[in-house]
């Protein structure tokens, strides 16, 4: 029994099993104008902290004001283009890493992307 506890213990020092680290947007970029009216988009680029455990999605938001909404984009690897913004919106963007263990401790933000729709 005791070899069992150890096992656990080291497996748990070594950060086995653990959610990853909250990802670093690299950029933040509006995707351009030669998109429908109110139909903006945001490219988002990230990265992993390289002592970060592996994650299997990320999930990019933002809030838009013209359509008091929360608009999302998730997939397996970065960037992530988020769609849906109102025309001039102003909006902060978070990602969020997720593995089996869980989500991201904290989301990392990038504050003041406008959206040109």
């Amino acid at each position: 029994m005791a070899a069992g506890k150890r096992s656990g213990k080291r497996s748990q020092t070594s950060n086995d099993f653990l959610q990853p680290l909250a990802p670093t947007i690299d950029s933040a970029t509006n995707v351009g104008t030669g998109r429908a009216y109110n139909n903006g988009a945001i490219t988002v680029a990230f990265t992993l902290p390289n002592n970060s455990q592996p994650a299997t999605s990320y999930t990019a938001s933002a809030y838009c004001s013209v359509h008091n909404a929360t608009h999302t984009a998730t997939g397996s690897s970065s960037p992530l283009t988020i769609e849906g913004f109102g025309s001039g919106v102003t909006t902060t963007v978070t990602v969020v890493a997720t593995n089996s263990y869980g989500d991201s401790r904290a989301p990392v933000s990038v504050c003041g992307t406008v959206v040109n729709s």
